[in-house]
C-alpha cells in the first residue's frame, strides 16, 4: 500500500488532541472508527479513548496510561513514552474534526483498493456463478458506504409502531410550545428534527423572535445554543436583559441606565444566570455546519439533550462571493436541517428577505422573497415570514402588532396570526379577542 493512503501525521494528531482537550473526543466520535488508523498501536489507544468516553470518563494522559495499563496494552502501543511523546507534540486539538474526515478518506481509499483487488480475483472465478460473483461484489461495495458509528439505522415500520402508539395514546403535544397561543395552534409548538426558517426585512425583529423563542425554551429547562454571526455576545446578552427587565435596549447597548431601573436590572441579571442559554458569536467567516457540530456535541455533553437551536442568520454563512450565491445558501440550508435530525432538536434558522418588497405596494412578503433562497424552501420544514404594518405606516390601525406568517407548513396548518410585539425590550403576547394592547405597549 502506497503512502499516498495514510497519514501518520494525522493519526498522530487526532490522538495528541485527545490527550490534551477533554472535550476534542466528541468531534470526532461520529466521524472516525478504530479500522480507520492505519497504525495498529493508534487503533488500540483510540479504541481505549472510546471505551473511556463512553463509561463518562476523561482521556487525559494519566488515566488512558492507566487504562492501558491494566487490560495489558500499554507495551503493545509502546508503552508510556508513546503516549507522552502524542501529546508533547500537539499545540492544539482545534481542526481534529478536520483530520478525522482526512483519516477517514484515506481508510475509504485504502479498502476500496483491497475491494477492487477482491473483485479482480472474482472475475477470474469461472467455477462461480456470475450471479453470486456480483452479489458478493455488491456486497463488499455496499459495506464500504457504511458507518458503523450510524445511529441512524433502518428500522421496519413494525418497529416503530410501539413507540408511536405510545406517544398518541399520551396525547402529548409533541412541541416546545411558543408560548404564543395562535402561533402555537398553526405549528402545534416547536417539533424536534424540524427546520424552522423565520424571515423578514431588516428591523422586522427577526433577532427579536430568535431570542424571544430561546428564552421560551430555557424557561421549559432546555438548553438553547445561539449562533450568532450577527450580533456580539454583549449585544445579544443586552437583548435579553432587555426583555427579563423591560428596560429599552438601546438604552442597554449604550450602558444608560435609570437609577429607577437597576432593581429591575438586578432582577433580570439573577433570572438570565439561571437560564441555559450559551452563546456563540463566532464570525460568519469561521462559521460553518461543521464547527456548529462540534459546538453541539460539546454543550449536548455537558448539558444533557439539546432543546433548541438558533442560526442568526443562514445567509451570513458561506463563501459571499460565490458565483452561485443561492445555491450556497441552500446547499447551509440543506445542513441545518441533517443537523436537526442529528441531535433530535428543533432548528431555527433566521433569514433576510430581499429589499425587492419594498418597492410593493403590499410589503408582505412571501416564501419567493426569501434572499437567495435556493433550496432553503425545499429544506424547510416550516417557513415564518413577520410583517409589521406599523413599520412602513405610522398610522397604522395594527400599532404593536407584529403579523407571523406561517406559509409553509410541511406536517400542518398554514395561515397568518398576529402578536403583540414591542421593539424596545423584545416581549411578545398572545392577541386576546378584544385585542387589548398589553400595559408596555399602553404607556
Amino acid at each position: 500500500m502506497t503512502r499516498i493512503h495514510e497519514n501518520i501525521e494525522a493519526e498522530e494528531a487526532i490522538l495528541g488532541g485527545i490527550l490534551l482537550d477533554p472535550y476534542a473526543i466528541d468531534k470526532v466520535v461520529d466521524i472516525l472508527i478504530p479500522e480507520a488508523f492505519y497504525i495498529s498501536a493508534h487503533q488500540i489507544i483510540y479504541r481505549a479513548a472510546l471505551t473511556l468516553n463512553q463509561q463518562g470518563l476523561g482521556t487525559d494522559l494519566i488515566t488512558l496510561t492507566t487504562w492501558l495499563k491494566n487490560h495489558k496494552q500499554l507495551e503493545r502501543v509502546g508503552g508510556k513514552n508513546k503516549l507522552a511523546q502524542l501529546l508533547e507534540s500537539t499545540v492544539s486539538a482545534v481542526n481534529i474534526d478536520v483530520m478525522a474526515e482526512l483519516i477517514i478518506e484515506k481508510y475509504q481509499r485504502r479498502q476500496l483498493l483491497a475491494i477492487a483487488l477482491e473483485i479482480a480475483q472474482l472475475g477470474e472465478e469461472t467455477a462461480t456463478g456470475l450471479p453470486q460473483i456480483l452479489g458478493a461484489v455488491e456486497a463488499r461495495i455496499f459495506s464500504l458506504t457504511q458507518s458503523k458509528g450510524d445511529k441512524f439505522q433502518p428500522q421496519s415500520i413494525g418497529e416503530y409502531l410501539p413507540a408511536a402508539f405510545i406517544n398518541l395514546k399520551q396525547g402529548v403535544t409533541p412541541g416546545l410550545t411558543t408560548g404564543l397561543i395562535d402561533l402555537d395552534s398553526l405549528m402545534g409548538g416547536l417539533q424536534r428534527k424540524d427546520l424552522i426558517v423565520v424571515a423578514g426585512r431588516a428591523s422586522m425583529g427577526k433577532t427579536w423572535v430568535g431570542c424571544y423563542l430561546a428564552n421560551q425554551v430555557a424557561l421549559q429547562g432546555s438548553p438553547v445554543v445561539f449562533f450568532s454571526a450577527e450580533m456580539s455576545k454583549e449585544q445579544l446578552v443586552k437583548r435579553f436583559l432587555a426583555m427579563h427587565s423591560g428596560i429599552d435596549s438601546q438604552r442597554l447597548i449604550q450602558n444608560k441606565v435609570y437609577k429607577s431601573e437597576w432593581d429591575a436590572l438586578s432582577s433580570a441579571i439573577g433570572a438570565l444566570s439561571e437560564l441555559p442559554i450559551i452563546i456563540d458569536d463566532s464570525p460568519a467567516s469561521s462559521q460553518n455546519p461543521t464547527r456548529m457540530r462540534s459546538v453541539l456535541r460539546r454543550t449536548q455533553k455537558e448539558r444533557g439533550q439539546l432543546g433548541l437551536i438558533i442560526l442568526d442568520y443562514i445567509q451570513k454563512l458561506g463563501d459571499r462571493a460565490a458565483s452561485n450565491r443561492a445555491q450556497t445558501v441552500g446547499a447551509i440550508a440543506g445542513a441545518c436541517k441533517d443537523i436537526a435530525k442529528e441531535f433530535n432538536v428543533p432548528l431555527i434558522a433566521l433569514a433576510q428577505i430581499n429589499r425587492g418588497v419594498e418597492t410593493q405596494a403590499n410589503k408582505r412578503p412571501c416564501i419567493a422573497d426569501i434572499k437567495d433562497s435556493g433550496d432553503i424552501e425545499q429544506d424547510m420544514d416550516i417557513g415564518l415570514l413577520i410583517y409589521r404594518d406599523e413599520y412602513y405606516n405610522p398610522d397604522s390601525l395594527s400599532k404593536g402588532l407584529m403579523e407571523i406568517n406561517v406559509a409553509k407548513n410541511r406536517n400542518g396548518r398554514v395561515g397568518v396570526c398576529e402578536v403583540w410585539f414591542s421593539p424596545e425590550n423584545g416581549n411578545f403576547r398572545s392577541v386576546d379577542r378584544e385585542k387589548t394592547a398589553p400595559s408596555w405597549l399602553r404607556c
